[in-house]
């Protein structure tokens, strides 16, 4: 299936998981019924583009890149929900790289693959939590779903890549001011606090942890 193919399947899903008409979802996204049907209604004659998919994502509270990822089987539209599609396993040094350019990660380099356990965009990975610093919240080993397409705002935990060493680091994202900055919850890490400056990329936003039983 091509992109756009994958796009208007998922859309069609959601009219009908969320039972839409195409007036409705017409006036979500500001647009007329007659565009919104020449997109999705049985005549489509044109494609879903990177603009339209975004802000239908925004207008339902989806994670940005969600339309872009097969969701269902075409032939009888069942979801697939948390089975489907199998996210990397990486360490720090590793998820640089990945946060870098994913078009040069190799699939040798990951751990592991683990399904997803819910809908993520299309550059999702599986950061190994190495070292201390974000204890008791996160534990040396834990596993923790890092989504590029899903906004970082102060408050949430992101993986943070350094670009002296390229490596990847867990924390919380804080605001003070007009000054954002890296935090530690480990109380007793002796660097609790790191300003976000230009050697410091965020890669992504933690969406779940994967506990293993």
């Amino acid at each position: 299936m091509t992109i756009y193919e994958i796009r208007l399947a998922n859309v069609r899903r959601l009219i009908q998981e969320k039972g839409l008409k195409l007036k409705d979802l017409a006036q979500l996204v500001n647009k007329s019924a007659a565009q919104v049907s020449s997109f999705a209604g049985e005549g489509a004659h044109k494609n879903i583009g990177d603009q339209i998919a975004r802000e239908i994502e925004h207008a339902l509270d989806l994670p940005r890149g969600y339309l872009d990822i097969p969701h269902g089987n075409p032939g009888n539209g069942t979801v697939l929900g948390n089975t489907g599609r199998k996210l990397p396993v990486i360490g720090s040094i590793a998820a640089g790289a990945w946060c870098e350019a994913v078009d040069n990660f190799s699939p040798e380099d990951a751990e592991e693959w683990i399904e997803a356990p819910g809908p993520v965009g299309p550059n999702a990975f599986i950061l190994r939590v190495e070292g201390i610093s974000m204890e008791p919240m996160f534990m040396e080993g834990d596993k923790v779903v890092i989504d590029p397409a899903r906004e970082a705002l102060p408050g949430h935990y992101v993986a943070a890549r350094r670009a002296s060493d390229q490596g990847v680091t867990l924390k919380q994202l804080r605001q003070e001011g007009s000054e954002h900055y890296l935090y530690a919850v480990n109380p007793d890490w002796q660097e609790r606090i790191i300003r976000l400056t230009e050697e410091w990329h965020i890669c992504g936003r933690a969406r779940w942890k994967i506990v293993d039983l």
